[in-house]
């Protein structure tokens, strides 16, 4: 198993705030199913970051979209480990996302003084 299967337990929930590492990648089907890619950089303590590959899919994605989540932006994930084999036939860990927002007080600026 990789490092990641260690700090993301297949099948467990979890909450991630982190920044997006890259533009989010936006995906329809043929049959009408939309997937948004994300990769989201989180701080998991004594300086040590991670990348978590994350992947939204139906309302969520087109959330997400609506939305317009550039690199950079920070936000808040709750979703749940699963397992995904890339096309080289390797496993890793992916968080499927359940709910998120980039609207959060962390974010939110003051307009006016």
């Amino acid at each position: 198993m990789s490092e990641q299967h260690d700090i993301l337990p297949l099948g467990s929930q979890v909450w991630i705030s982190g920044t997006l590492l890259k533009e989010p990648k936006h995906v329809r089907f043929g049959d009408g199913n939309e997937v948004t890619y994300l990769t989201v950089t989180c701080d998991i303590g004594g300086n040590e970051l991670i990348s978590v590959p994350c992947s939204a899919r139906g309302t969520v994605s087109r959330y997400c979209q609506a939305q317009q989540y550039t690199s950079g932006d920070l936000l808040w994930i709750r979703g749940f480990v699963r397992e995904k084999q890339n096309n080289a036939g390797h496993d890793s860990a992916v968080v499927n996302v359940e709910a998120l927002t980039g609207d959060t007080s962390e974010t939110w600026q003051e307009s006016e003084r």
